[in-house]
């Protein structure tokens, strides 16, 4: 593809001496069209879709032994595809356990006796997920579109289905936690001492595989799209202290 430097578009320059289907440089199948040689003053263009948000353009060079013309076509959008339903490898995932420093600060007494400190571990703590693939049509199919779906959570240890829900997009996302965020722990500062506060989370991770099965409105088409979901879920909380003075 390439862009119009006045427009702003991309298009495609395609020289045909047989009977050719589109293929995208990156390897994404939102446009399918193919051009053929009906004879030799004709071409026939027979397009399958165009899932993209935005036309199509391309240029066709066709030429002989004594000149050559630019013919220039567009591709309307079609049809969005919907979102049908999504699966998950429940059998075979991956799962560990990772502790991570959330807050980190310096807390001075200067008085004769203990300071009380508060600790809020789980403010602005989140259960993130994403999406990935390595489709790259993955998040584009859909058109704007980013559905609500039901995904996998841990529960003792296995991986299964529980009602989370998340939309179905590439970017990050910070759900809400299934527990209360405003745990609070107190700690106490010793007389005339310095210390440094850390917070740490010891957090479920895992991912797992999915496969997102879409269909075309009217002419019932699936296709599918396959990736990876991971998810971080805070949990225990730990609380180091250092020495300062």
């Amino acid at each position: 593809l390439n862009t119009n430097e006045e427009t702003g578009k991309p298009y495609a320059i395609m020289r045909i001496a047989s009977d050719r289907r589109y293929k995208s440089p990156d390897g994404e199948k939102l446009t399918d069209f193919i051009i053929q040689r009906s004879n030799p003053k004709e071409l026939k263009i027979t397009v399958g879709e165009n899932v993209r948000n935005d036309y199509f353009r391309f240029m066709l060079v066709v030429s002989n032994d004594y000149e050559s013309q630019e013919i220039y076509v567009e591709i309307t959008p079609s049809d969005r595809y919907v979102f049908d339903h999504i699966t998950y490898s429940l059998n075979a995932y991956s799962h560990e356990w990772r502790l991570e420093e959330t807050k980190s600060f310096i807390q001075s007494n200067y008085w004769d006796i203990p300071y009380p400190c508060l600790l809020f571990p789980y403010k602005d703590a989140h259960h993130e997920v994403v999406f990935k693939s390595d489709d790259p049509e993955a998040f584009r199919l859909l058109g704007g579109d980013h559905p609500t779906v039901e995904i996998p959570s841990m529960e003792n240890e296995w991986l299964g289905m529980n009602g989370v829900q998340a939309q179905y997009t590439s970017e990050q996302q910070a759900l809400p936690l299934p527990f209360p965020d405003t745990e609070k722990k107190e700690i106490s500062i010793p007389p005339n001492t310095t210390q440094r506060i850390i917070m740490l989370l010891e957090c479920e991770w895992f991912e797992t595989e999915y496969t997102l099965y879409a269909v075309h409105p009217k002419n019932g088409r699936q296709r599918t799209i396959t990736g990876t979901l991971q998810s971080k879920m805070p949990g225990k909380c730990y609380i180091a202290r250092e020495n300062i003075k």
